[in-house]
């Protein structure tokens, strides 16, 4: 089990690790306008892959990419995946998930299921169940309170984790940058009263955006505070 300790899931989490660990873009759906279905694609490298906090690439830097399926219903199923430091016999992270995402209102909600799993080791995958609520606040600040459960599997030590988070971010003017921030609080298989925050700003162009962020946890080592910059693309 990686030393972890989401978005929405259109990486939310997952988060991983642009301006809240993981970029603000939004992938370009691409599809067939007769179609329900669209395909939106993504694809980034970062001075280091940091999850909820913790650098889960030794520090080094780390390539990243997925795919997601969603219909007009709401329902997505999607893969992303990142290297990472070895682990059990993998240099590599591959997510798997599927949910659904609504409109309620002004508020956007996410529910959903994710497999962690690392091809080409044994007994280390684990599943977690998320869900997430946002909105905009003064037509300005984008909002997301979010969650994330793993329940008590052999893999994570048939222990449980709780993983809650609020991420935030606003534009600057009519300019291409835009800021953001997040902060979370873990308890569990993964950290014990865990925190993590993060600040930072982001440029747009096209489908890529440049994005630098300062992270950092009251955990130390592998969450010592870090300056994570990064390119990333949607497709």
């Amino acid at each position: 089990m990686p030393t972890k300790t989401f978005s929405s899931m259109k990486k939310a989490l997952l988060v991983s690790t642009g301006l809240m660990a993981c970029g603000l873009f939004a992938p370009q759906a691409s599809a067939d306008e007769s179609s329900a279905f669209s395909l939106s694609a993504n694809a980034a490298i970062y001075t280091q892959y940091r999850f909820r906090g913790l650098s889960l690439s030794n520090h080094d830097p780390a390539i990243q990419g997925g795919f997601d399926v969603s219909h007009e219903s709401g329902f997505y199923v999607g893969t992303w995946g990142s290297s990472i430091e070895p682990y059990g016999g993998s240099e590599f992270e591959m997510d798997i998930y599927a949910g659904y995402a609504s409109q309620i209102g002004d508020l956007s909600t996410d529910i959903g299921v994710l497999a962690y799993t690392y091809p080409g080791s044994s007994d280390t995958y684990y599943v977690e169940l998320y869900g997430s609520i946002g909105g905009t606040l003064q037509d300005t600040v984008d909002w997301t309170l979010g969650a994330a459960y793993v329940w008590d599997q052999e893999n994570v030590g048939s222990t449980d984790n709780i993983y809650l988070y609020l991420d935030g971010s606003m534009p600057l003017g009519e300019t291409p940058f835009s800021l953001a921030g997040h902060v979370a609080y873990e308890d569990g298989a993964f950290g014990t009263d865990k925190w993590d925050w993060s600040a930072g700003v982001a440029y747009a162009f096209e489908q890529f955006e440049l994005s630098v962020s300062y992270v950092d946890t009251n955990v130390s080592g592998i969450g010592k505070a870090a300056i994570v910059a990064g390119i990333s693309a949607s497709f």
